[in-house]
């Protein structure tokens, strides 16, 4: 299962390279947070204060504002490639 999630996230990443670079004309990769306020602005801003008031202040800055920084297609695809390097070393512990 962690390998299938894990192709699916490496192909979202290609897919989402792809239309940064159609879209920027190849000049760069969006960043996580430019494409989480395309999609949805109002819970963008929602969760800083909700991470910083009901988990850890700590937490917003530095951890998910540096993913939130990082490039979305690069981001999705380390995901992925982790997820199925996992699945493989846990198919051969089994």
């Amino acid at each position: 299962m962690l390998r299938i999630v894990g192709g699916a996230l490496i192909a979202l990443g290609l897919v989402v390279a792809g239309f940064d670079l159609v879209e920027t004309s190849g000049a760069r990769l969006r960043a996580v947070g430019e494409w989480w306020f395309r999609l949805d602005r109002d819970s963008l801003q929602i969760a800083q204060p909700a991470i910083e008031r009901h988990l850890a202040p700590w937490l917003w800055d530095p951890a998910i504002l540096t993913v939130l920084e990082s490039p979305a297609a690069v981001a999705l695809a380390g995901l992925g490639a982790a997820l199925t390097l996992l699945g493989f070393a846990l198919r051969r512990v089994a």
